[in-house]
């Protein structure tokens, strides 16, 4: 039973310290941080599944020119924030936790730019949590654990 608490302890903590995370993640990218994206958030190697198959950054800069690009991209479109109101967000184990649903992003004006779908594979590094995978799907879609 202590183990088995323990384990449970351990994926509860986890789920509030990735959570705390994310939001920090969000506020970096509505400030266009792609720096900080890159230094304390996404793993050097992350992979990104996408429609067209898998790519993997090559290292840390990669990841920053990849997050400057779609910020840049953004930027034309009069982007401000993104939100996920509703994550999903659990941890098969201590060291592993899923961030999953529908998220919107807002121009300046407040209106929506885009309505989309992301999973985030978030994994403790010895750095702290870092995110080492997402997966691009539709809003409908949310990724998670079976409880």
């Amino acid at each position: 039973v202590g183990l088995a608490t323990g384990v449970a302890l351990g994926r509860q903590s986890a789920e509030t310290e990735v959570r705390e995370m994310h939001e920090v993640y969000y506020q970096y990218f509505a400030d266009g941080r792609a720096d900080a994206i890159a230094d304390q958030i996404y793993h050097p190697n992350r992979m990104t599944f996408g429609a067209t198959g898998v790519t993997i950054s090559t290292g840390r800069d990669d990841v920053e020119a990849g997050f400057r690009s779609a910020l840049e991209s953004l930027a034309t479109q009069r982007y401000d924030h993104s939100e996920m109101p509703n994550p999903s967000i659990c941890a098969p184990n201590p060291g592993t936790a899923i961030v999953s649903g529908m998220f919107r992003r807002y121009r300046e004006d407040g209106s929506v730019l885009a309505e989309l779908g992301t999973t985030y594979i978030y994994g403790k590094t010895d750095d702290g949590w870092r995110i080492h995978a997402t997966i691009g799907h539709g809003p409908e879609t949310v990724i998670g654990c079976l409880e």
